[in-house]
């Protein structure tokens, strides 16, 4: 997917103007019986807005060690990756451990990526079970992107991330499900999706 934006940043430099973001907020409603956040809450997910911008991307607030930034949830990389940019940012250095499985990276992040430690890693409400991440030289795919959201992007959420939690992705509303315990089925107390509902700590 994301690997074969270049073929698109002209396109995309086109549609700047076809945000679609501007629509009102998306309601997170885990308290309210019959909707789909409460039956996702009752099985132990907890949910994060996206951003929709065009075209057909989706953008999602993360916090990475401390310091939280934009980045675009991809569904097509098999990592997650911070642009080399941006990782003094983050506080991360390389280790220079092999990216990904067997090496590879399908996120277009191209031969020079390395894996970095992370001490922190959040996505709303959920820590992220995660102890690594990859850098990457991932500027020209950023920015081009950036310029259509009209925000200063930091990287990818790949697969590694959405597999470990069980995402489920909403994209009428558009909205992210993450799994929030590391057991499954992970059933919680409907007072403690009440709690969410309403603001309190659940």
């Amino acid at each position: 997917m994301i690997r074969n934006l270049k073929f698109l940043l002209p396109l995309l430099l086109l549609t700047a103007a076809c945000d679609q973001s501007g629509g009102p907020a998306v309601e997170y409603r885990p308290g309210e019986a019959g909707t789909v956040d409460h039956a996702l809450c009752l099985l132990g997910f907890s949910a994060v807005p996206l951003r929709q911008v065009a075209p057909g991307h989706h953008l999602i607030e993360a916090t990475v060690n401390g310091q939280t930034g934009s980045f675009v949830l991809d569904t097509g990389a098999n990592v997650t990756v911070i642009s080399v940019s941006q990782a003094d940012r983050f506080g991360l250095s390389s280790s220079g451990a092999s990216p990904g499985p067997g090496g590879v990276l399908r996120s277009g992040a191209g031969a020079g990526a390395q894996q970095a430690g992370v001490e922190d890693f959040r996505i709303g409400a959920v820590a992220i079970r995660q102890d690594s991440v990859v850098i990457a030289d991932l500027d020209q795919l950023l920015t081009t992107l950036g310029r259509v959201a009209g925000a200063d992007l930091a990287g990818l959420i790949g697969q590694d991330v959405l597999v470990e939690h069980r995402a489920i992705i909403d994209v009428a509303r558009p909205m992210l499900y993450l799994m929030v315990e590391d057991h499954e089925p992970a059933p919680i107390p409907a007072d403690r999706c009440e709690a969410a509902g309403t603001g309190e700590p659940a």
